[in-house]
C-alpha cells in the first residue's frame, strides 16, 4: 500500500499529469474516431502544464496550506522563557524530509533540502527554548543522517532521541506519541506540509505548537516582472501543492485524518 501511494502521487503531479494527457492526445488523434477526443485531451494537458508554469496560479494553490499556520518566532530569552513556561515545551519534533545515503560527498549533500530547513529550524527553536529535547524520525538513512547533523550543530548527544524506520507522516506522528505521551511538543515540518502533520498528530491524540518553515509563498514578497513569465520553479510549486492536497485525500479516505 505504501508503494501504490507513492506511485499514484507521481502520476498525478502536473508535469506527469501534462505529459500524460499530451501524449494521450496525441494517440488519439492519430484514431478517426477519436480524434475529436484527442484534440480535447491534448489541449487539457498543455494547458495544465502552461498554467501552473505561471508563479500567480501557483501560489494561489500552495498559499492555502502554508498560510493555515503562522511561523513560530521567538525575538527574545523573555519570550522563551515565557513559552516554555505557559506551554510547558519538553520536546521538538522534527520530521524528516528526504534524505540519500552517499558518505563521500557532505552531510549537508546528503540531506534533502526539506530536512536541511527543518533541522536548521529544530535545532534554533532548542538552543532558543529551555530544557528541551530533539525527537527525530524517519528512515533508516534519514534518521541517522539527521542525528549526525543536530550533533554537529551543538546539540548534546544526550538531549536527543532518535527512532528509525518510520516511512510516512502517520509512522512518524505514531512514534512521537509513543515517546512523547502527554507531554507538550513543538513540530517542525514545512509549512505546505504543517496542516496534514497536524491532522496526523491530533489523530494520534497530540496537539503540537505548529513551527511552519521553508515558506515559498511569503505575504511580504514583491510581485516581480519575471513572475509573469513560465518558469520550472512554478511548477516545483505547484508540484508541492498537488503532493499535500493528494496526501490530504488519501488520509481523508483512509480514515487518518
Amino acid at each position: 500500500m505504501f508503494i501504490f501511494k507513492k506511485l499514484c502521487s507521481r502520476i498525478l503531479f502536473p508535469v506527469p499529469l501534462s505529459l500524460e494527457l499530451i501524449w494521450v492526445g496525441l494517440f488519439l488523434m492519430w484514431i478517426r474516431p477519436h480524434r475529436k477526443i484527442g484534440k480535447w485531451v491534448l489541449t487539457s494537458g498543455v494547458m495544465i502544464f502552461t498554467l501552473l508554469s505561471f508563479h500567480p496560479i501557483s501560489k494561489i494553490l500552495l498559499d492555502p496550506l502554508e498560510s493555515q499556520y503562522p511561523p513560530l518566532l521567538i525575538r527574545s530569552k523573555v519570550e522563551a522563557q515565557a513559552l516554555a513556561k505557559t506551554e510547558q515545551i519538553k520536546w521538538i519534533v522534527v520530521l524528516s524530509g528526504g534524505a540519500r545515503n552517499a558518505p563521500s560527498f557532505p552531510l549537508a549533500s546528503q540531506l534533502s533540502r526539506s530536512s536541511l530547513l527543518r533541522l536548521v529550524e529544530g535545532v534554533t527553536l532548542y538552543k532558543q527554548i529551555p530544557h528541551v529535547k530533539l525527537l527525530l524520525s524517519g528512515s533508516e538513512v534519514e534518521a541517522r543522517l539527521m542525528h549526525q547533523f543536530v550533533l554537529t550543530m551543538g546539540v548534546p548527544e544526550e538531549e536527543v532521541v532518535v527512532k528509525k524506520g518510520s516511512r510516512d507522516t502517520k509512522e512518524q506522528a505514531i512514534v512521537a506519541a509513543e515517546i512523547v505521551g502527554e507531554e507538550a511538543l513543538v513540530l517542525v515540518t514545512e509549512a505546505s506540509h504543517m496542516p496534514r502533520s497536524m491532522a496526523l498528530f491530533h489523530k494520534q491524540g497530540l496537539f503540537p505548537l505548529a513551527a511552519p518553515v521553508g515558506h515559498s509563498i511569503l505575504p511580504d514578497e514583491k510581485t516581480e516582472l519575471w513572475a509573469f513569465f513560465p518558469n520550472s520553479g512554478s511548477l516545483q510549486i505547484a508540484e508541492r501543492a498537488f503532493y499535500e492536497y493528494l496526501g490530504l485525500a488519501w488520509g481523508a479516505l483512509r480514515g487518518q485524518l
